[in-house]
Order: structure tokens, then C-alpha cells, then sequence
């Protein structure tokens, strides 16, 4: 009979690759996906003890490093509001290339924010359901909903990611 830190140990093991992309396509950081990986699995350990077998390991495990990312996430949000208020900026290059460069990085931290400020539930639709590279009965699953509640709320997550785009776009103009 396995004891509690075996089959701990074992699904973890199982479930490690799983977890590093989901961290991967949430944060686009190798190092940070290490520190939120850990930090889940650390959580996860000390809420074991809770852990209800009603739910799949995987599903409950994914959801705490949700959790972990989007910390991170906002965190690093923080972190540049901060420097931005410095008026540190690393957009400095003068060559057409490097100007080519720092428009698309633009652009990225542009619909990163974007989905950072997307409310958690269609934040957390998206990640999973469009970036993870699960199968959508998967994604349902680990998000608690129907197939078809999973893909009403991707659609609100890309109308509303949308418009937040537009409403920076004309704010810019």
C-alpha cells in the first residue's frame, strides 16, 4: 500500500510536463514557470490533507497553479506600473528593425495586459481552454463547466479582449 507521499510523489511525476506548459502558456517565462510550478506543488502538498478525490489530481492541482500564475502575472503588472513611473522605458532602439522590434514587443505586452485584466473566470477560460493545448472535454473538466459553457466563455473573453484593444488603439490615436 502506497503511503500519502508516494502517491503524491507519483501523480506529480505523472502530471509535471502538464503542469509546466499550462504555467508556460500563462506566464511565457521559463524561470517564472519553475517558481509557479513549485509554489503549486508546495501549496498543493500542504492542502493534500483537503485534497477530495471527487475531483481529478490534475484538475485540482491545474486550478492552484491558476491561482499561482495569475499572481505572478498581476505582480509583474505591478512591477512595470512602477517603473513606468520612473520613466525607465527598454524601448529605446533607433535602427527601423529594432523599431520594428519594440512595436510587435508593443503589441504583446499590449494583449498581455489585455488578458491580464480579463475577470479570472474568462482569464482562466482562455488559458485553458485556447493556450493549453487540452482537449475541450479536458479544459470543461478542469474548469468545473460543460463543453458549451467553456466555449461561451471564450468567445466573451475574445469580445471582451476586443474591445479593451480598441479602446487602447483609439486612445493612442
Amino acid at each position: 500500500m502506497e503511503t500519502k507521499e508516494q502517491v503524491f510523489e507519483r501523480l506529480v511525476d505523472e502530471k509535471l510536463g502538464l503542469l509546466r506548459g499550462t504555467a508556460m502558456r500563462i506566464l511565457g517565462n521559463p524561470v517564472d514557470v519553475d517558481d509557479a510550478v513549485q509554489a503549486a506543488l508546495m501549496l498543493a502538498w500542504r492542502k493534500y490533507a483537503g485534497y477530495r478525490e471527487q475531483a481529478e489530481f490534475t484538475t485540482w492541482v491545474t486550478r492552484i497553479l491558476f491561482n499561482v500564475c495569475y499572481d505572478m502575472v498581476r505582480d509583474r503588472a505591478r512591477e512595470q506600473e512602477v517603473l513606468a513611473d520612473y520613466g525607465e522605458s527598454g524601448n529605446t532602439n533607433a535602427a527601423a528593425s529594432g523599431e520594428e522590434e519594440a512595436e510587435e514587443a508593443n503589441l504583446l505586452d499590449r494583449l498581455e495586459d489585455a488578458v491580464a485584466r480579463l475577470p479570472k473566470l474568462y482569464r482562466e477560460s482562455l488559458s485553458v481552454g485556447v493556450l493549453s493545448g487540452y482537449s475541450p472535454d479536458e479544459a470543461a473538466a478542469m474548469l468545473g463547466c460543460s463543453r458549451n459553457t467553456l466555449y461561451q466563455r471564450i468567445h466573451k473573453a475574445k469580445q471582451l479582449l476586443s474591445q479593451s484593444i480598441r479602446e487602447v488603439s483609439y486612445e493612442e490615436a
